[in-house]
C-alpha cells in the first residue's frame, strides 16, 4: 500500500508535465535586412553632374558614359527557406501612405537598407522581390509615400503608371540636342534618359507594355532569423549588364520615356541583379 501511494502521485506528476510542455510555444521573430548596392560592371556607381564629359564607364561595344541619376522601386519582398519557411512583405496603399514600397537612389544612401520587420524565425535561402510598380498600385492613381509624385515618386499617368526604374546620364554619343524648356528646366547636350516603366498587358495599343518584372535570387547558403540574429543580404545590382543587355547605341538609343520602349530593358532585370553575400549577424548592419 505505501508503494501504490508513492506512485499514483508520481504518476500525476509526470502527467501534468507533459500537458505543459504540450501547450504552444509563443512564436519568435527578427529582422532581415536587404542591402542595395548599385555598381557598373566592376566599378562602385558615381553620380556625375548631368551634361559632364568626364566618361568614367564604357560599355561593352564602347560607348562611353557617365551617370547622374539611377534608381528603382523594389516592392513585394519575399523571403523563403529550405523548410518551407516563408515570409511576405506587408504591401498597401492608400492615399496617405504605402508599405511594402521602397524606393532605392543611388543619391541618397538611406534607401539602400530595406529592414524587413516582423520575419518568422527560422532559415532561409532565397529572397523574392518585384522591380517596379504593378496594377495594385496604381489603379486609384498616385498614391501616398514613396509613391506620391508631390514627394518625388517618379509618376507618369494612370494609363502608364510609374518609373520602375530610371538611368540618366551624359553619353560621349549621345544624339540629344540642348533644350530650354522654360522656368529654368533644361535639358543638356549629350545627356540621355532611360525610364522603364509601365504596368499594362495591351495587346491592342502599341504604346504599352507590362515592364514590371519579379526576380528570384538564392543566397548560396542558409541564414538564421531570430531574436538575437539579424541577416543581411548584399545584393548588386549592375548596370552594366541593363546597358549590354540591349548593346545601346545612345546615337539612337538616348529618349526612352515610354512603357513600350523600355520593354527591352525591363527583359534584361533579372541579368543585373545577384546576391553578393548573405552576413550572418546579430544586428543586421554589417554590408
Amino acid at each position: 500500500m505505501k508503494i501504490s501511494k508513492i506512485l499514483v502521485p508520481l504518476a500525476l506528476i509526470v502527467t501534468i508535465m507533459s500537458c505543459e510542455n504540450d501547450e504552444p510555444q509563443p512564436e519568435e521573430f527578427g529582422t532581415f535586412q536587404l542591402y542595395f548596392d548599385n555598381k557598373v560592371g566592376a566599378s562602385e556607381l558615381t553620380l556625375s553632374e548631368p551634361g559632364s564629359t568626364n566618361y568614367n564607364y564604357e560599355t561593352t561595344n564602347g560607348e562611353k558614359f557617365n551617370l547622374s541619376r539611377f534608381g528603382y522601386y523594389v516592392s513585394k519582398i519575399k523571403l523563403e527557406g529550405p523548410n518551407g519557411k516563408l515570409y511576405e512583405d506587408e504591401v498597401s496603399v492608400s492615399a496617405s501612405e504605402s508599405k511594402g514600397y521602397y524606393q532605392i537612389l543611388e543619391s541618397v544612401a538611406s534607401s539602400h537598407n530595406v529592414m524587413l520587420e516582423n520575419v518568422p524565425a527560422g532559415s532561409y535561402s532565397k529572397v523574392t522581390f518585384t522591380i517596379g510598380v504593378a496594377e495594385d498600385g496604381v489603379q486609384e492613381g498616385a498614391l501616398g509615400g514613396v509613391l506620391d509624385p508631390a514627394k518625388g515618386a517618379w509618376f507618369w499617368n494612370w494609363n502608364a503608371g510609374y518609373i520602375g526604374m530610371a538611368i540618366e546620364g551624359t553619353a560621349e554619343n549621345s544624339a540629344q540636342q540642348y533644350v530650354d524648356w522654360g522656368n529654368g528646366a533644361e535639358t543638356k547636350e549629350k545627356t540621355f534618359a532611360v525610364h522603364v516603366g509601365g504596368w499594362k498587358d495591351v495587346t491592342d495599343n502599341e504604346n504599352f507594355a507590362n515592364n514590371v518584372r519579379t526576380i528570384t535570387l538564392d543566397f548560396g547558403t542558409t541564414v538564421s532569423v531570430s531574436e538575437e540574429l539579424s541577416p543581411n543580404a548584399h545584393v548588386v545590382t549592375d548596370v552594366l549588364k541593363l546597358l549590354d543587355g540591349v548593346n545601346i547605341d545612345f546615337s539612337s538609343t538616348y529618349s526612352v520615356h515610354a512603357p513600350k520602349a523600355g520593354k527591352p530593358f525591363a527583359d534584361q532585370l533579372a541579368k543585373a541583379f545577384v546576391v553578393h553575400h548573405v552576413h550572418q549577424s546579430s544586428n543586421g548592419h554589417g554590408h
